[in-house]
């Protein structure tokens, strides 16, 4: 069963087979000859195309909802869509008190809702959706986390109406905002407050973390998240392995990234998790979100290629 090395990760065992959870959304959507933002207006087809996109790639798990400007544009920010991408044009504008949970914030939920009851027992189903400190700049321009307590209430709200869907975890998508300065009190209890409300639904939370310093990587464990997933550091390159294993000694599981468009680097990638990340709990992530021209054929070679 695919989900396996998933469960494994979650429950800290460190198996031979490591888990495989690269985050695929727009290469989903090509996968089901769709545009992102047509598959992301319908809840059938997002979820649907998640699942045949974890089958073509042999995944063990499926992340549904990782595009940070979902909530962004919830919150009432105006999105404009280039190359099938959406990105953020009025940052640091007048924003909705509450976010609208109608539009493509309400399809996530209920493609979510989906995911998990037709492909639970054959993925691990993961909920994704911007985190505290992203959110924060994306709506206010705040780089230092300042202004995060602002969305607290909101926040929680949001992130409870994803968990009540029982995923199996709730990925929040964090950039330089948090990966480029040291952990404050601000940050603690943001995640603190998020950590004990998925609690309560038995939802483990964990952070999705690019464009970060690999130096500051080891501070992440100040913020008790029990799982990391790293994608590319600010240079656009793999984590520095050391601080890899640093971080990884204070938290109960972490996801190294592979470039799913060079395989020969994946494998060499591969074969350095191995040797220096010996009895640790990790599995495998992507370099970035999959994007809509990638390789199939080598993305299909990914599993073969680094030996799971």
């Amino acid at each position: 069963m695919a989900r396996t090395a998933f469960d494994a990760f979650l429950a800290g065992h460190t198996v031979p087979e490591k888990a495989l959870l690269p985050a695929v959304e727009p290469l989903a959507a090509r996968v089901g000859s769709m545009d992102l933002k047509n598959m992301m207006s319908d809840p059938a087809n997002w979820s649907a195309n998640l699942a045949k996109t974890g089958r073509l790639l042999e995944l063990s798990g499926l992340i549904l909802g990782l595009d940070a400007t979902l909530v962004a544009e919830a919150y009432g920010l105006t999105l404009e869509w280039e190359n099938d991408l959406p990105t953020v044009l009025n940052a640091g504008q007048e924003i909705l008190s509450q976010p609208a949970t109608g539009g493509r914030l309400g399809c996530a939920l209920d493609a979510l809702d989906r995911l998990v009851q037709t492909q639970r027992p054959h993925y691990g189903c993961v909920a994704g959706m911007a985190g505290p400190a992203e959110l924060a700049q994306m709506l206010f321009a705040d780089n230092d986390g300042s202004r995060m307590a602002e969305l607290k209430q909101s926040l929680v709200e949001l992130a409870e109406s994803f968990c009540k869907l029982r995923p199996d975890m709730l990925l929040f998508r964090e950039g330089a905002a948090l990966g480029n300065a040291a952990i404050g009190m601000q940050h603690r209890k943001a995640f603190n407050t998020l950590k004990n409300m998925a609690g309560y639904f038995n939802v483990p939370i964990a952070i999705y973390l690019e464009d970060y310093d690999s130096v500051v990587l080891p501070d992440l464990a100040k913020l008790k998240v029990p799982f990391v997933l790293l994608g590319a550091d600010k240079e656009g390159r793999a984590p520095e392995i050391g601080v890899v294993r640093e971080l990884a000694s204070g938290i109960e599981g972490i996801g190294v990234p592979l470039p799913f468009d060079d395989i020969e680097r994946a494998a060499e990638l591969a074969d350095g998790y191995r040797e220096q990340l010996e009895g640790v709990n990790y599995l495998y992530t992507s370099m970035h979100e999959l994007p809509r021209d990638t390789d199939l054929e080598k993305a299909r070679q990914i599993k073969e290629i680094i030996g799971i």
